[in-house]
């Protein structure tokens, strides 16, 4: 589980204005919602997943940050923690009657009635945690014990507030400033921590008002003190009625903000528009997960580079060592070549002779012969003719070459690859927000739910296309250069691009593959194996050679292509939000609470649908119009309308 401490370091807490705003912006949709789910997210989260009669979505806080209110939901961890076991058990089916934020405080009470009356209290203080209450205020359950100077969280405890104070206002900020009790503390210090604004706010009104914030109070006169109470007059109506944007720093850090602030843009930061904080706060967040993840894979990646070069930098080093050794050899084989005839004279002559700059030393026995010249040495047999050795020599030294030139080949082959990675990790890779992103309801579609699609088990995208022309619609407008495309060796069939397929491993091509061929004619002709290939996008053509014909939905493959023997098999499961997802089984099976598995056969989706409505989600009360829209999914999903349930369903057992 990421750490929450990791987190802080890259996103700013909101103030007790800004969670003011969002919970004004959220609490007509939450308050009268069932809990229907509680998740401890991997980030260190919580997330009710709620439903009313008019609002369906997840409520997802943050300790120590902020909290954010999504109409649709988010990808959830395989298993549950044990906090959040016992948080599920004590909330699950419980009804929201009110909400509200602690007067000043940035700590948030959600009412809950039930079978009994529970308080949900979220703090977003620096060491914030989330705990549950019975109605006497004794901790029922918490997702972390803290210990601190006047309070104690833990199980069995009375809860305590933190000591009260007054909310941010004007009124307050006026008290404050004519107190002046301490006149050589600075200005920006009373005005976050005595007047309760934080740090950003702080900073904000005394660059409007026009004054350093080393200033110390006591040196402030009349006249700056007015514009200081000014600047926060406005600050305080555009942080409650501005306009809510995302900050981007210049190195793409993500910052949620009621209103595009002057400390952030006179630092270069810029300004993304948002329909409310509350969707601010999840923008920016959702960014900060992707980046989190991006660090993690830029970790990996640098991992990889550095074994790379020290293999090219060897390859190399190894190639020039043979190269050397080989011209050395060539050297003395060219010149024992020309003075073939003397040497073979001086063969039984034993003692040191000089010829053609040589140094040959024949034993006393005859048997053999020393040669040397610019520190290479050699031995030749006396007893077998000078041209056959010399021969041989040549040959060992064209060998020594080839190894070094092979040597060379794998080095450049190396670097290519490093080229690639250092291209992977300077791209932003769609699927790491995709990954940590909800699946907003309803929204415009991302560009490739139009298509069928689904995510490896090493979270790459894949998506497919549905038909002939989806096929050429997917080539032509989301194929990029890094990507991979696979394609069933059988007429009739769909693309299959696996996005950013060049990094990836392969796992993620076998699942790829995979998928090309369960939506292939070969599921229809009821085959268990097919071929599969895969190509670069490269070698991709849209137009026939000449005097061809390229019949609708084609495209021609030049070059050589990568092939995959795969099983024809399609998993379809179900997630704790009762969202399908399908694809490869390997790739299905860590996302899903309960999925069952697919081969070709001659059930017919109608009854098939039934089957796997019953396997997947038997047990739960759903009304008519639900089960009637996931049939209807799940039909869609069976590749040609029919196939065979491969018994027993796998169960992943999520409690």
């Amino acid at each position: 589980m990421v750490g929450l401490e990791k987190l802080m370091g890259g996103l700013e807490p909101a103030s007790y204005l800004e969670l003011r705003r969002v919970l004004g912006e959220i609490s007509g949709l939450i308050v009268g919602a069932k809990v229907l789910r509680l998740y401890h997210m991997d980030d260190g989260s919580i997330i009710l997943k709620l439903r009313s009669d008019s609002f369906s979505g997840e409520l997802r806080i943050v300790p120590g940050l902020f909290f954010y209110l999504v109409h649709g939901g988010y990808e959830k961890p395989v298993e549950l923690s044990q906090a959040g076991k016992v948080m599920r058990s004590l909330i699950e089916g419980m009804r929201i009657s009110g909400a509200s934020l602690v007067e000043g405080e940035r700590i948030l009470i959600i009412e809950l009635e039930g079978r009994q009356k529970l308080r949900l209290i979220c703090e977003f203080l620096p060491r914030g945690t989330i705990v549950i209450l019975d109605e006497a205020g004794r901790i029922l359950a918490c997702l972390q014990r803290l210990e601190m100077r006047d309070r104690r969280i833990a199980p069995g405890e009375q809860y305590i507030l933190p000591p009260r104070r007054p909310a941010p206002s004007l009124e307050t900020l006026k008290e404050t400033l004519e107190r002046q009790y301490a006149p050589e503390k600075k200005i920006v210090s009373i005005l976050a921590s005595e007047a309760g604004l934080g740090g950003r706010y702080a900073e904000e009104i005394l660059q409007l008002a026009g004054i350093d914030r080393s200033r110390k109070i006591g040196e402030l006169s009349a006249d700056e003190v007015s514009r200081i109470l000014e600047a926060a007059q406005e600050v305080f109506e555009v942080v409650n009625n501005g306009q809510p944007v995302v900050a981007f720093s210049p190195d793409g850090m993500a910052q949620p903000l009621p209103y595009p602030m002057k400390i952030y843009e006179s630092r270069g930061w810029r300004f993304e528009k948002a329909e409310s904080l509350n969707d601010a706060f999840r923008i920016a967040y959702e960014h900060y997960l992707a980046s989190i993840l991006e660090q993690e894979k830029k970790r990996v990646l640098e991992e990889k580079l550095r074994d790379l070069e020290k293999r090219i930098e060897e390859r190399r080093a190894k190639a020039d060592e043979l190269s050397t050794r080989a011209m050395r050899l060539r050297k003395i084989a060219e010149k024992l070549f020309q003075a073939s005839g003397q040497i073979e004279s001086l063969k039984h002559v034993p003692g040191k002779h000089d010829i053609a700059e040589m140094r040959i030393s024949v034993d006393e026995g005859g048997r053999k012969m020393l040669v040397s010249n610019d520190g290479v040495e050699i031995e030749l047999s006396t007893d077998e003719p000078i041209m056959r050795q010399v021969s041989r020599i040549f040959d060992e030294a064209k060998k020594m070459m080839s190894a070094a030139e092979k040597l060379r080949a794998e080095a450049d082959e190396l670097e290519r690859r490093v080229e690639k990675l250092k291209e992977s990790m300077r791209r932003s890779a769609e699927e790491l927000l995709l990954r940590v992103s909800a699946r907003i309801k309803p929204s415009r579609a991302r560009w490739y739910e139009r298509y069928r699609w689904f995510i490896t088990s090493e979270g790459f995208l894949a998506v497919a296309g549905k038909d002939a022309s989806s096929n050429i619609a997917l080539l032509k407008k989301h194929l990029e250069p890094d990507d991979l495309v696979f394609h069933a060796e059988v007429r009739g069939a769909a693309v299959v691009i696996l996005k950013n397929g060049r990094s990836s491993g392969e796992q993620s091509r076998t699942e790829a593959a995979q998928f090309a061929a369960v939506y292939s004619r070969a599921w229809k002709e009821g085959l268990r194996t097919m071929t599969v290939y895969y190509v670069e996008p490269s070698q991709i053509s849209f137009e026939p050679p000449p005097g061809h014909y390229l019949p609708k939905g084609g495209f021609i493959i030049k070059g050589e292509r990568h092939y995959i023997q795969t099983r024809l098999e399609l998993a379809i499961g179900v997630t704790e939000d009762l969202e399908l997802v399908y694809g490869p089984p390997a790739a299905v099976a860590g996302r899903v609470k309960s999925y069952v598995k697919l081969e070709p056969g001659g059930k017919q989706a109608d009854e098939l649908a039934d089957m796997i409505f019953k396997k997947l989600l038997s047990g739960i009360e759903l009304d008519s119009k639900i089960i009637r829209d996931l049939k209807e999914q799940i039909k869609e999903i069976i590749p040609y309308g029919r196939g065979n349930l491969i018994e027993p369903v796998e169960e992943l057992g999520i409690k």
